[in-house]
């Protein structure tokens, strides 16, 4: 085996063990709060909220708000993890440079540097206003959570990517080449179609919840810092890692490499994430139903049963395919 050989065998183990090491240190406490949101969200973030799973109840409306942006928001690590996963199986195998990774490691950087702006941003709004923000552990929590993820991804596209003005060059080219929709190949067909149009569905509803002061779906819509915080962070997991994962996933149709494992793995997660999302809506739709809310909360409810029942029927269906593709797919 040559000296350079050995040096990039040396260098790729280093980045595995890296991504690996990024994703523990993101997992454990993202993880921790998808199966308890309580402690977070009330210690960290000082918001009214229950976990139903250790036999808590709801006892107001916006309880039932809260546990449900801060569980549908903590389902997308799942997301998260398996980018990291094949984050690292590529730098082990020395594919970094492929796309296909440099697209995954920029929407790790995009997501978790939103995230810390977005923590810090909500405590500095709290502060100027004496409002409920989140606390200053909190926020150090997540930014110690999210850095490592943060770091070996931006390390990865300097050391391994085409360059600054050269990687923005490619979103505005994915973009393009997104809005095209019928523009298919023939390895991609209808399919390549379903995953264009999913990524703008994760486009146009993140953004709703992430740059909007009003929830698409909501039964109660709060100004407080910390209770915009965990709305919008459902939009910011959704614009920054959901929608490019899925950017990936339209690239690989359209090569007709879905049935390859980083893909498999990809639509496994998003099927996972989008199951849970769903089981906590209609779980949450149901609680709220039984408050009985007033009509003083009702006035400042948006999305209503309509947007419900089409947002699931939606979902369910984009949820089969991914599950579909993530464990039948044929190289």
């Amino acid at each position: 085996m040559t000296r350079a050989s050995t040096s990039s065998n040396s260098a790729g183990e280093t980045s595995e063990g890296a991504f690996n090491a990024s994703a523990i240190a993101l997992g454990i406490p993202t993880l921790a709060t998808l199966a308890y949101p309580t402690f977070f969200v009330k210690n960290g973030l000082g918001l009214d909220v229950a976990t139903p799973l250790f036999g808590e109840k709801f006892e107001t409306i916006e309880s039932v708000q809260h546990f449900s942006n801060a569980f549908g928001t903590d389902a997308f690590a799942l997301v998260a993890l398996a980018s990291l996963y094949t984050l690292g199986d590529a730098a082990k195998n020395d594919r970094l440079k492929s796309e296909t990774y440099q697209r995954l490691a920029l929407s790790m950087v995009l997501f978790t540097g939103s995230f810390v702006l977005a923590f810090w941003g909500a405590y500095a709004r709290a502060k100027a206003t004496g409002d409920v923000g989140p606390s200053v552990a909190a926020c150090a929590t997540l930014t110690l959570a999210f850095a490592p993820a943060f770091a070996t991804s931006v390390g990865a596209i300097r050391e391994f990517g085409p360059g600054h003005d050269e990687t923005w060059a490619r979103v505005g080219e994915d973009f393009e080449a997104a809005k095209r929709l019928g523009d298919r190949s023939e390895k991609g067909g209808y399919l390549e179609l379903f995953y264009k149009v999913s990524f703008w569905t994760s486009m146009v509803v993140g953004g709703s919840f992430a740059f909007s002061p009003l929830s698409p779906l909501a039964i109660v819509n709060e100004t407080a810092p910390s209770s915009q915080l965990i709305q919008r962070a459902f939009g910011l997991a959704t614009v920054f890692l959901l929608a490019p994962t899925q950017f990936v996933l339209i690239d690989a149709s359209r090569r007709g490499r879905l049935g390859g494992g980083t893909f498999k793995k990809l639509n496994l997660s998003i099927a996972a994430s989008i199951g849970l999302i769903d089981w906590m809506t209609v779980y949450t739709f149901g609680e709220t139903a039984k408050l009985n809310p007033t009509l003083e909360q009702m006035a400042t409810a948006s999305g209503g049963t309509y947007n419900y029942v089409g947002a699931l029927a939606v979902s369910a269906t984009i949820l089969a395919c991914y599950l579909y593709q993530g464990i039948f797919a044929k190289k």
